[in-house]
């Protein structure tokens, strides 16, 4: 890995965070966030590529749980604070801060994704200068639409204390799922995404929280630029859930989707090439260079 800076914040409630940045602040600016109780880490292989290093400053940072059991308040009465009133777009102004980052593009992968409608819905409209979804999900309310039914069933198995036996169980398959091919994943592999799960009260917060959506509907029908980027192999999405094209299009004028052939959720895993080059037009287009 090329050089980073890590810093540990604290956001407005006194939540602690931490958060990673790679790269040459003098370069265009984007902020990556991770899937669901997962860290930045699992973008390390990626954000070595010389390429964005050269164009890029990346700011990595953990999402939903990560911060509490990095923080050691898991259980505690700053988690139910966090799951009445939401506090992410105040932790995205605090790393936006903290590294100096003008109008960054946010991307997220998986329900990272949904911290852009957080944003939307509570900062000034030029906080960001555009979105990308890798794997994406606009925000809690429209999961059920986009998320293949027999995956939205394990949902309850891993957001509730009844059964460590279901959590794990449940747990395992959604890691399978992450891949087009799970079988031809080495094992340390899935292991590591595996070890980073969380209990369960985080997992169901991160799902049920509520957002506002129309916020995000309306920022795209004034113009915020959004990049979509699916796997076609994508056991995450199918079955009877919608294409998030069907989803996302009708909400946003300036809008473009990409869909890699063969691949499934973990895109920067199994295509870190493409997403790279991905990542690179699109912040160019839509941040310019000053």
């Amino acid at each position: 890995m090329p050089s980073s800076t890590t810093k540990i914040l604290s956001s407005t409630d006194g939540t602690t965070i931490f958060a990673e940045a790679t790269g040459d602040p003098g370069n265009l600016h984007l902020v990556l966030l991770s899937g669901l109780a997962l860290s930045g880490c699992v973008f390390d292989d990626m954000c070595a590529d010389q390429r964005l290093l050269e164009l890029l400053y990346i700011v990595r940072r953990l999402v939903f749980g990560m911060i509490f059991a990095a923080t050691g308040v898991v259980g505690s009465p700053i988690l139910w604070r966090r799951t009445r009133r939401n506090y992410l777009q105040d932790d995205f102004r605090t790393v936006m801060d903290a590294f100096g980052l003008n109008k960054p593009v946010l991307a997220g992968w998986s329900i990272g994704a949904t911290v852009a409608t957080d944003v939307v819905t509570h900062l000034p409209p030029d906080t960001i200068s555009g979105i990308i979804y890798l794997a994406g999900v606009p925000g809690t309310s429209v999961a059920p639409e986009m998320v293949a039914p027999a995956l939205f069933e394990l949902f309850p198995a891993f957001s509730t204390d009844d059964s460590v036996t279901a959590y794990q169980a449940a747990t395992a398959v959604v890691t399978d799922r992450l891949f087009a091919h799970p079988k031809a994943v080495p094992y340390a592999v899935k292991a590591w995404y595996l070890g980073q799960r969380l209990t369960p009260a985080i997992m169901g917060f991160s799902l049920s929280r509520a957002m506002d959506i129309d916020s995000l509907w309306k920022a795209g029908q004034d113009g915020l630029p959004l990049l979509v980027v699916e796997g076609t192999k994508d056991g995450h999405r199918g079955g009877s859930a919608k294409n998030v094209d069907e989803v996302m299009r009708p909400h946003f004028k300036n809008y473009e989707s990409v869909w890699l052939e063969g691949r499934g959720h973990a895109l920067h895993y199994e295509s870190p090439n493409e997403i790279v080059d991905l990542l690179i037009t699109f912040t160019k287009k839509v941040a310019g260079k000053k």
